[in-house]
């Protein structure tokens, strides 16, 4: 394809998205909760059909990890991802305080306070396993950062940056200036820093197990809790069929330590992703089968 065919259909797909997002805003001020979310499964399951290409993928995706469990299992598995990924985002949209105490169910909870109490700051180690929005925001009263990629067009990435604040979160744009400075500021205020360490980015990684075949994956997590010396907690979320959410926060983790950081920090960051790998194969359904997660390998 030439060089301005993708120029122009990249802008194409960044309007589309611009416009979706606005339409679902506009939607979510004008329809009660429960029948957003809803919708919001109906919708993704929509784009089941219409995505092809993202479609194509999941289940080649699936069919991989998940082979000897059939086709029409895979095929279901990948409908249930979408429609799954539909409801994440009307929740996201029309979430509120009040209402995240009466939808999702907290284990572990206590972890922040112990993990705190080093007062190096804490790691929270995640992936986008079930709806992982509502995990930083069940973790604001405790003061969290989340490290998050710039998203294009800016004004999708302005109105998601919104509805985090709108829960109490903070959010750190890779790349924008003072980015590093403020993630050294959460450590020395002692305060909580997410990252989500199960997607394929440019950024400073390694190549780790997952799902039994390479990925790359970023290592900032393990690098910064060694380099910091912060103790890590491991969070994860999952959908009940009445749309409800436990989130389960574990640790602090035994990270390995040989005084070789190089190694430890590959070493720490397959741990990590075993952990993010368990989550997945219990809820699969629940995870972005769609993106290329093994698009690098070796």
């Amino acid at each position: 394809m030439r060089a301005w065919a993708v120029k122009t259909k990249k802008r194409i797909d960044r309007m589309s998205l611009l416009w979706l997002a606005r339409l679902v805003k506009l939607f979510s001020f004008i329809v009660p909760y429960r029948l957003g979310v809803r919708i919001g499964g109906v919708l993704g399951l929509a784009a089941y059909y219409v995505a092809s290409r993202e479609r194509k993928r999941a289940i080649s995706h699936l069919t991989w990890a998940f082979g000897d469990r059939g086709a029409r299992w895979v095929r279901r598995t990948a409908r249930g991802c979408f429609s799954h990924l539909g409801k994440a985002v009307m929740e996201v949209m029309l979430m509120t305080p009040a209402r995240l105490a009466e939808v999702v169910v907290i284990e572990g909870a206590e972890k922040f306070s112990i993990a705190l109490k080093e007062g190096k700051g804490v790691v929270v180690v995640t992936g986008h396993i079930g709806n992982w929005e509502l995990m930083a925001a069940v973790a604001q009263r405790h003061s969290v950062s989340v490290i998050a990629a710039p998203i294009e067009p800016p004004q999708v990435n302005n109105m998601i940056l919104k509805l985090r604040a709108g829960l109490g979160v903070k959010t750190i744009v890779r790349g924008r200036p003072g980015a590093a400075k403020e993630l050294i500021r959460v450590f020395r205020e002692n305060r909580l820093l997410g990252i989500l360490i199960d997607q394929d980015t440019e950024v400073e990684g390694a190549f780790v197990d997952f799902m039994g075949k390479p990925a790359w994956t970023p290592t900032g997590a393990a690098a910064m809790a060694i380099k910091f010396g912060a103790p890590v907690l491991f969070m994860h979320a999952r959908r009940d069929k009445h749309n409800r959410h436990t989130v389960v926060i574990e640790g602090p983790i035994d990270l390995v330590r040989t005084g070789n950081d190089n190694n430890d920090i590959v070493t720490n960051t397959a741990l990590f992703t075993k952990r993010i790998e368990t989550c997945v194969r219990d809820n699969p359904e629940q995870w972005v089968w769609m993106h290329r997660r093994w698009r690098k390998q070796p």
